[in-house]
């Protein structure tokens, strides 16, 4: 299992519509944001690779999405 903290940005005024779908997904948690550009969130995928279709996915699927940075990554090994 991978645990990744992430910056989500968004174009700006979009993030809370961006926040709300991901609320919805399962292995995200939302921890914080600006409320107008920036989401903060923990993601969990069971690998590295995963997670980084995960964040292509979401970049190439989301027009209001403009990208996922990583801000640490670790690997939970239960």
């Amino acid at each position: 299992m991978v645990i990744a903290g992430v910056v989500i940005t968004t174009v700006p005024g979009k993030a809370p519509f961006v926040a709300a779908s991901l609320a919805h997904q399962e292995g995200v948690k939302l921890v914080g944001g600006d409320g107008r550009e920036r989401i903060a969130a923990v993601v969990q995928r069971a690998s590295g690779e995963e997670l980084e279709r995960w964040a292509e996915s979401l970049v190439a699927e989301d027009e209001r999405v403009l990208g996922v940075f990583p801000t640490f990554v670790g690997a939970d090994p239960a």
